[in-house]
């Protein structure tokens, strides 16, 4: 897979009406993956819904996020303010399985070095499950794992890893005290620096820890929206999704 390196500063999206919408802090990284969701996946027609097809990944040309779903599971088109106008989004299904997955590459593992992993997402009520995965590498038994997820929609993140000889380390589990459910879009963030792990909601600190700087190496597929396809144990999220980013430093 041919991936490249490629800056970008992420700034922050003015309000649109009198809905506020959460945008990431300004900040230098290097994305190694950027998904917008702006574009119709390949092969097929707006609004969806849709049970195939990628979307390009903006951080590094000729990659790509594709569709897979469990029936009766589909994607659909779901908008966004943004600015004066809107930005296009994701909705994921209210039942059965639907995934963004990108294929493994060693860019996509941070090893030990400084990451970021973040998204817009917005939840109903209604929408809300006791276990919603927004964006992973790696599953919960494996020797090492990043996540950004939303239980009970409280934001979360979880990061397992191994030592300098490879033996396990304990995880690192952040998470949120405050549902955002019921409250627009959001901007959610999980960030190592050195051996700190941070989780950030609407660019505010709301929970962090130390002893975070482990390797976290794995050929996992990243998978946006759920751990998989499955229709049991899945952790499926069902509310929608934007702006899928994972950057190094």
């Amino acid at each position: 897979m041919g991936r490249t390196l490629s800056a970008f500063a992420l700034g922050v999206t003015a309000l649109a009406a009198a809905v506020l919408v959460d945008t990431a802090p300004a900040y230098a990284a290097t994305d190694q993956l950027r998904l917008d969701f702006d574009a119709t996946p390949t092969g097929q027609v707006e609004p969806g819904p849709w049970t195939s097809g990628c979307f390009a990944d903006v951080a590094t040309p000729g990659d790509s996020g594709c569709i897979a779903v469990n029936a009766p599971g589909s994607i659909s088109r779901a908008t966004r303010p943004s600015g004066a106008g809107s930005s296009p989004a994701l909705a994921f299904p209210a039942a059965g399985s639907a995934i963004v997955q990108v294929p493994d590459a060693p860019n996509l593992n941070p090893g030990t070095q400084d990451f970021t992993v973040s998204a817009l997402v917005k939840v109903t009520s209604a929408q809300v499950t006791a276990g919603a995965n927004l964006v992973q590498k790696g599953l919960f038994a494996d020797p090492a794992q990043w996540k950004l997820q939303l239980d009970g929609g409280k934001p979360g993140c979880r990061i397992k890893g191994t030592d300098a000889n490879g033996a396990a380390l304990p995880e690192v589990l952040l998470g949120s005290s405050v549902s955002i459910a019921d409250q627009g879009w959001k901007f959610i963030q999980c960030k190592r620096r050195g051996d700190v792990l941070t989780l950030l909601v609407a660019n505010q600190v709301v929970d962090t820890k130390d002893k975070a700087s482990m390797n976290i190496t794995s050929t996992a597929k990243v998978n946006i929206g759920a751990k998989g396809t499955g229709l049991t144990n899945n952790d499926q999220f069902r509310g929608e999704l934007d702006n899928v980013i994972f950057s190094l430093g």
